[in-house]
């Protein structure tokens, strides 16, 4: 996974994380007054999966580390974002993914040495390095359970739908099943018309033209407010809306291999 690329294909200027975007986007460029940018370093930022993004965040947070180069802020804002975007959290620290600071030190020295102080593992004020090592080797990263793994092709549709050009995973309950609908109208209606495609071919009878349109009229209470859609809403349990959102997102990935 290049999370370098992961980044630039997912970010939105209204994200928090958009602030790292320049340097991210030229880290592997310099400028000159002749030439203007021009790329001369061929940084990499990859990882293997979730377990690998974690370690690294853990060994970009040891004492020993230091942040003078781009190079690492890239590193510390990459993994931070991308792990932010799967759904992590960090329990002893639970918005330290979703609001990095510019200065990574601010973090990996100043909020690790203060949590460390007000737990009592000071000596007179001194935090030593053994001590900073155990703590951030025992850093537990939890994944919110209403996160959902879905295609970054499929969430940059979410993002351009959204009034506030959020996440899918950032997005409520509500909110969620409002975009569903309103995605799966926008991938099928063409021309003022809505397509029918052959679902048997991926989905044997398990969905069908029928079905996605019950599913778009039962979604309608979702993207209205008058007096009868919000009662309708309420009617529905917290488990009904979660299959909602799994059935939804069936549908959405289903008409997306369809029509690419």
């Amino acid at each position: 996974m290049d999370i370098k690329d992961f980044y630039l294909k997912n970010i939105q200027e209204t994200e928090y994380h958009y602030r790292f975007y320049e340097t991210i986007k030229n880290i592997n460029m310099r400028y000159n007054i002749f030439d203007g940018y021009k790329e001369v370093e061929d940084y990499a930022f990859e990882v293997f999966d979730d377990d690998e993004a974690i370690t690294k965040f853990k060994g970009l947070c040891q004492p020993e580390e230091n942040f003078s180069t781009n190079e690492k802020k890239c590193w510390f804002y990459l993994v931070s974002y991308y792990l932010y975007k799967k759904g992590y959290e960090i329990t002893e620290f639970p918005r330290a993914l979703a609001r990095p600071p510019v200065d990574p030190t601010d973090f990996t020295y100043g909020e690790i040495r203060n949590k460390l102080i007000s737990q009592g593992k000071d000596n007179d004020g001194t935090v030593t390095y053994k001590v900073r090592r155990e703590f951030v080797s025992n850093f537990n990263f939890i994944q919110k359970e209403n996160y959902l793994d879905i295609d970054d092709s499929i969430d940059k549709k979410f993002s351009e739908i959204s009034n506030r050009q959020a996440s899918f995973n950032n997005m409520s309950t509500d909110e969620k099943l409002s975009e569903i609908s309103n995605l799966i109208e926008k991938m099928l209606k063409k021309n003022g018309k809505f397509i029918n495609l052959d679902y048997k071919t991926i989905c044997f009878d398990y969905i069908s033209n029928d079905n996605v349109t019950k599913y778009r009229k039962r979604m309608h209470c979702f993207r209205h407010a008058t007096d009868e859609a919000l009662a309708e809403r309420k009617s529905y349990s917290e488990e009904q809306k979660s299959f909602f959102i799994d059935y939804g997102l069936t549908i959405i990935k289903a008409i997306h291999n369809l029509t690419k």
